[in-house]
């Protein structure tokens, strides 16, 4: 009899569940105190409970700068910021114009109350 081997899948210990996912935009965007634009941050807790963010923004890309602090003004008037690093290699190298950077938060993506405007 033929010893025959099935491939087996790969198993990942940790499910990949997400929770509490939300999208939200942000205007006055700055990365590095440099303004930017807008972004847009998607927001979620993975299987572990830990707290995870990206931020994906049309931007001048940036050469050799992979980490960094993005902050940015929501559509309720917070200021909401917190440190970002590219994961992998980033954009290709274009001639001109802007791209789509996708940063992924390496802290924790901390907002401040709006301020009382009496």
């Amino acid at each position: 009899m033929d010893d025959v081997h099935e491939p087996r899948s790969h198993t990942d210990p940790t499910p990949r569940v997400v929770r509490n996912h939300r999208r939200f935009a942000l205007s006055d965007v700055t990365f590095d105190g440099e303004p930017v634009g807008g972004a847009t941050i998607d927001e979620w807790q993975d299987a572990t409970g830990a707290d995870c963010w990206l931020a994906r923004v049309l931007m001048a890309p940036r050469s050799q700068q992979t980490a960094g602090s993005l902050a940015g003004r929501t559509v309720d008037g917070r200021i909401v910021s917190g440190r970002v690093a590219l994961i992998g290699e980033g954009p290709a190298p274009r001639p001109r114009g802007p791209v789509l950077m996708e940063w992924h938060g390496v802290s924790a993506l901390v907002a401040r109350p709006v301020a009382d405007e009496h």
